[in-house]
């Protein structure tokens, strides 16, 4: 016993089909007739000065207790408050951290913070690109290279302060310049 589909029967089921196309519409479509409550919608989108933060990172990246956590915890809060775009970039490896830096250096930072970064790159970076400017979160011990007025070395505990310092400093630039 088969079923026999006649004109009528495919009538009916592209009407059930044309039925249901449009109930999935206007189900997903608002009616501009009638009472309807307005959604508070997304939120505008945020927008930023024409400056951007970049952290250096190593390995770890910004995982709970790796070096550069605080540093990005400290920059996102900079960057809340001064409008300058913040990113970060892990380093797979001491010997990659020379084009890393180049590459953040391409970017266009305003400022480059390294956390968890060899020092030796860092340093031999800052005097390549005299007009790029650096902190580096260093270990203790860690000192700034003289001649050297685009790096600030600073320990971890005072890193918060001195990275918030160098967006604010950023952001002041980039809005008096007009971007």
């Amino acid at each position: 016993m088969g079923v026999r589909l006649t004109a009528g029967t495919m009538m009916v089921g592209a009407a059930i089909l044309a039925a249901g196309v449009v109930a999935a519409i206007t189900s997903s479509v608002h009616w501009p007739f009638g009472n309807h409550q307005q959604s508070a919608g997304p939120q505008a989108p945020r927008r930023y000065l024409n400056a951007t933060a970049c952290l250096l990172t190593d390995r770890s990246g910004i995982t709970p207790g790796a070096p550069g956590a605080p540093a990005w915890k400290a920059m996102q809060s900079a960057s809340l408050v001064t409008h300058v775009m913040v990113s970060y970039l892990p380093d797979t490896g001491p010997a990659t951290a020379p084009v890393m830096l180049g590459t953040l250096m391409e970017r266009k930072c305003g400022v480059i913070i390294t956390a968890g970064a060899p020092a030796a790159a860092v340093f031999k970076a800052a005097k390549a690109d005299r007009h790029q400017e650096f902190v580096l979160v260093g270990a203790p011990g860690t000192a700034s290279p003289a001649g050297m007025p685009n790096l600030v070395v600073v320990s971890s505990a005072a890193a918060p302060g001195r990275i918030d310092q160098a967006i604010r400093a950023l952001a002041s630039r980039a809005q008096s310049s007009g971007t």
